[in-house]
């Protein structure tokens, strides 16, 4: 819904290497990250945008039970972003981009490689990327500090994927499929839960997990946590 209008979304294209939005009823081209009109009729309006959080089926339904799952009974093959990957693996760094990506890019920031795995996060005007391998370096998970606010960043361990949320955390205990919180805390299913299992609700920065030209050319020299 834009200004009470209901819109409809297509994929037309890429830019930076990144797949491009555009509306059937103005056309306007959006970053399909941030929600920002690129250009046309709404180019500088900002659509509100949610988090992209990767998940299990069970994940899922462990934040929403009345969710609705749809499971194809066969395997889908798609174009262009089909054939950039035929897998996630988070160590490989070593996969190249295909050249219809590599075209539409604009100057790159080379502080980390083309395709380095990380988790992007941006909150008001600070843009932070953590690499997934100084994630793994720290032990899976590593604390922060965002405008004033303590952050957990970590990796999950049923999808192997970086998330972040705000939460003042002593101490981590990552044993198997079980994060442990100082307080009597724990993560399951990227929920926290006390120590009585109840579930505690937290806020989470906006984030993506994405490689490092996509963040960088989206947002300009962004952080790197280090």
């Amino acid at each position: 819904m834009i200004d009470g209008k209901l819109y409809n979304f297509d994929n037309v294209g890429l830019y930076d290497g990144l797949f491009v939005l555009g509306d059937q009823q103005t056309e306007t081209l959006w970053s399909h990250m941030t929600g920002e009109g690129l250009y046309g009729t709404h180019a500088g309006y900002r659509m509100p945008v949610s988090n992209l959080l990767q998940m299990n089926v069970g994940q899922a339904l462990t934040m929403d039970p009345s969710m609705s799952v749809a499971i194809s009974d066969h395997p889908f093959r798609g174009g262009m972003g089909a054939s950039l990957t035929a897998r996630y693996d988070p160590n490989d760094t070593d996969i190249e981009l295909i050249r219809g990506f590599v075209v539409t890019l604009g100057e790159e920031d080379t502080r980390l490689d083309r395709m380095e795995m990380g988790l992007g996060i941006w909150d008001g005007d600070l843009h932070r990327y953590y690499p997934v391998k100084t994630i793994r370096a720290n032990g899976n998970y590593l604390f922060d500090e965002v405008n004033g606010e303590k952050l957990l960043v970590f990796l999950d361990p049923l999808t192997s994927t970086p998330m972040a949320i705000y939460w003042d955390a002593k101490e981590v205990r990552i044993e198997g499929r079980n994060i442990t919180l100082d307080g009597g805390y724990s993560i399951r299913n990227q929920q926290i839960f006390d120590n009585q299992g109840n579930f505690i609700e937290v806020d989470r920065p906006q984030q993506m997990f994405t490689r490092w030209y996509g963040f960088s050319l989206t947002f300009s020299d962004p952080d790197i946590f280090e």
